[in-house]
């Protein structure tokens, strides 16, 4: 499978950054892309962070997301 056009090092970057902001400012709306980020990241290098890492903040973005929900 060939990697989509754009796809390389400078646009891996762009989006870990983009993703840090979201984080960072807590803007919790967007909190479902930074999980399919974290996700896609895990497909490409899986062994870039750990699993137990990674599970650890999908579950707490989940949890932020859900508590947003509910208030």
């Amino acid at each position: 499978m060939a990697a989509p056009p754009g796809a390389g090092p400078a646009a891996l970057r762009f989006a870990a950054a983009a993703t840090w902001q979201v984080v960072r400012r807590r803007c919790v709306e967007h909190f479902p892309r930074v999980l399919e980020f974290l996700k896609s990241l895990r497909a490409a290098a899986p062994g870039l962070v750990r699993y137990r890492h990674h599970e650890r903040l999908c579950m707490g973005l989940k949890a932020k997301s859900v508590l947003l929900l509910i208030q």
